[in-house]
């Protein structure tokens, strides 16, 4: 479909898992534990909005999958074959790979707890109380000039930019400038 070539060529992030009953089927193996055969891979292609990250016609692309908790394997190869199914001939033009698996991405920020980089639960009680006790205003700090901007702040895990979004607005207004 050309249209959806163009569209995929031109966006800035890519969700790749097939359908809704496909993509709900692969979370419940991840939520048993298990590392499903064709991971939800989210792929952010940063460059089409700073085309300073490129040299010539070679390209970053940022990939994550959705794996179990404290998966304990490499997902490479099965990121690799989503990637090639919904693009078929990538894995010809990747010059460079960097991979971080589970304990890595752990170890380098301990909030990502067994490799979760959306913070942990997003439960009702979790809502309430992230990233601290209910507040009208969570992502002041109440030390003056910080204001966290994280998945851990409303509205939470999979609202791209949106806490960021947020966290701005809330600065702005303490400053008298949000209009």
């Amino acid at each position: 479909m050309p249209w959806r070539d163009e569209v995929c060529r031109r966006a800035g992030t890519l969700h790749l898992g097939g359908s809704a009953a496909e993509v709900a089927h692969t979370e419940r193996e991840i939520n048993r534990g298990r590392m499903p055969e064709r991971p939800f891979v989210l792929v952010a292609q940063q460059y089409l909005a700073d085309p300073s990250r490129s040299r010539g016609d070679v390209h970053p692309v940022y990939a994550y999958a959705h794996v179990a908790n404290g998966y304990p394997g490499n997902a490479t190869e099965a990121v690799l074959r989503q990637f090639e199914r919904f693009a078929p001939g990538v894995r010809e033009r990747i010059v460079a790979t960097a991979v971080r698996s589970v304990t890595a991405t752990e170890a380098y920020n301990p909030n990502h707890v067994g490799g979760d980089i959306i913070t942990g639960s997003t439960g009702p009680l979790q809502l309430a109380l992230r990233p601290r006790r209910a507040t009208l205003d969570p992502y002041r700090t109440g030390i003056p000039g910080v204001y966290l901007c994280s998945a851990a702040t409303p509205p939470g895990t999979a609202a791209h930019g949106m806490c960021g979004h947020n966290a701005a607005r809330s600065a702005l207004r303490a400053a008298g400038r949000d209009r």
